[in-house]
């Protein structure tokens, strides 16, 4: 099942999205094109689906035991994380310092209701309709969040039925405190209810030329304080 859902997958990005959409985000100019209102009515309904940017907003922390899968990690661990942005500094050998790469998290795709609330309130991007297609054999709305003069395409998201992010391309990754997203295509399924927002309890990670990357969600807890923020690489963190 997973195999045939993989090559779905593939399908979708390769024939709905043109192939201009597949080129990273470099040298894009700061002007931004206005939003299209149908596609920021679709992630509206998606923010308040998930929750309602109110409950959100108001968690601040995170804590998950969770079953991982895959070529960066294995076995079941104890991942945290937070919207605290401060990062470590690196002293370098000039006495000058500058902040270390924001961590890259197989989670952080848990939390894609404060991800669309952030990137729906960012100014730097423009989000667009990108038409409609089916993944298993039902309909999807697909959404574009661009950058650029040129509306260059950051990141593909692909919403099902009930407003539920099922599929997102980050070429963009996306940022949440002092954490980012990898740059690749993930699946979001099995959504349930914690403290009145919703969250992706399976989250597959489809890398090129590698198996994929399984996060198995066993439970989440939210707080509201951002506590600090520390990198694990027994959950498959990078820089």
């Amino acid at each position: 099942m997973r195999s045939a859902r993989s090559a779905l997958f593939v399908g979708i990005l390769l024939f709905t999205i043109p192939s201009w959409s597949k080129q990273p985000p470099q040298n894009a100019s700061p002007i931004q094109p206005a939003s299209d209102p149908q596609a920021v009515a679709v992630v509206q309904a998606a923010i308040t689906a998930l929750g309602g940017a109110t409950a959100i907003s108001q968690a601040q922390n995170w804590t998950f035991q969770a079953q991982l899968q895959g070529p960066h990690a294995n076995g079941n661990v104890s991942y945290s994380m937070s919207t605290n942005t401060d990062v470590v500094q690196l002293v370098l050998a000039n006495g000058t310092t500058k902040p270390v790469p924001l961590i890259q998290s197989h989670f952080l795709p848990a939390l894609v209701g404060a991800i669309l609330l952030k990137e729906s309130q960012d100014p730097a991007f423009a989000i667009l309709t990108g038409g409609s297609s089916t993944l298993d054999s039902a309909p999807v709305k697909i959404i574009v969040f661009a950058i650029g003069a040129q509306s260059i395409p950051a990141q593909i998201w692909y919403f099902n039925s009930a407003d539920q992010p099922v599929l997102v391309d980050f070429m963009l990754p996306a940022e949440i405190g002092a954490r980012r997203t990898f740059s690749h295509v993930v699946a979001l399924s099995d959504y349930r209810s914690v403290s009145g927002v919703l969250y992706p309890h399976e989250i597959v990670w489809f890398v090129p030329g590698k198996p994929r990357e399984i996060v198995t969600l066993l439970s989440v807890i939210q707080g509201a304080s951002a506590l600090s923020d520390d990198f694990s690489g027994q959950a498959g963190d990078a820089r």
